[in-house]
């Protein structure tokens, strides 16, 4: 007949511009929380925005957050594992001028008991 999609007759263009506007908001909001709270991860922020009364899905917030560059960049701790300021006796290195050619020409092993700290 017309040759057009039926989806043509109920399209609204106002309804595109709403969601148009309502996904910049979601952005402006997504990306106040991350300011705020660096360390917020999309699950955070989802949990945020939920708080504040809206109705999100996390997968929605994660996409976002990936498009905007606005992931949480997880920090490592530093341990410290080794304490040099012991007050225990330090074995010197019988290997230290040794000039080892090959394989299985030295072998290693440490046999000492940790000790408790006075």
């Amino acid at each position: 007949m017309l040759k057009m999609a039926r989806s043509s007759y109920y399209y609204r263009k106002s309804l595109d511009l709403q969601k148009q506007k309502e996904a910049a908001d979601l952005r402006d909001r997504i990306e106040k929380i991350v300011v705020e709270h660096e360390r917020y991860g999309y699950r955070r922020v989802t949990a945020q925005l939920q708080r504040e009364g809206s109705n999100v899905n996390h997968k929605r917030v994660q996409r976002i957050m990936q498009e905007e560059e606005l992931i949480c960049k997880i920090k490592k701790r530093w341990v410290v594992t080794t304490d040099s300021n012991h007050p225990f006796p330090i074995a010197p290195n019988l290997l230290k001028d040794a000039k080892i050619t090959g394989v299985n020409q030295v072998w290693v092993s440490d046999i000492s008991v940790p000790q408790k700290a006075a």
